[in-house]
């Protein structure tokens, strides 16, 4: 029973399970987990970083032991949390939406830098920290345009 949780959980509900491309799959939930049910509220925003970091390392770690197979395709709750961290402090809007996911996406399948050094770490931190980086690193650039668009500079 405990197996099935993990599965479920590290999973997203089985997207991962999708043959191509489960961690579009389980980015696309991420955003649509973060606009449908995220408040605006900065605190609750912060809190739910933290909780989907925890969660998706101790999930991914179970998850890697259950399939014996390391950073397994099927384990995509690690692209939930990169997205929260792409989409976190911006506006709630269908630009930072889409930019918000396709340089997630970019940025996770690319592997530039940093993000493919620290993917290197062992178990559930392993598979759950390169994609939190990347996301921190989407968000640097959203943080910037959003900036840019309130202060007229583009646009």
């Amino acid at each position: 029973m405990m197996n099935k949780i993990v599965i479920f959980f590290s999973s997203v509900a089985y997207l991962g399970y999708i043959k191509c491309a489960s961690g579009t799959f389980g980015s696309l939930a991420g955003v649509l987990f973060w606009v449908f049910f995220m408040p605006k509220n900065i605190f609750v925003q912060l809190y739910s970083l933290v909780a989907i970091f925890f969660i998706s390392i101790f999930s991914s770690s179970l998850a890697e032991y259950i399939y014996k197979i390391k950073d397994d395709h099927r384990i995509v709750i690690d692209e939930v949390a990169g997205t929260w961290f792409s989409l976190a402090l911006l506006p709630k809007n269908f630009l930072f939406f889409f930019l918000g996911f396709l340089l997630f996406r970019l940025l996770d399948i690319k592997k530039p830098w940093i993000i493919k050094s620290v993917q290197n770490i062992k178990g559930g931190l392993g598979i759950t920290i390169d994609d939190v980086v990347a996301g921190i690193f989407v968000n640097f650039i959203l943080q910037i345009v959003n900036f840019a668009l309130l202060n007229n500079q583009i646009g």
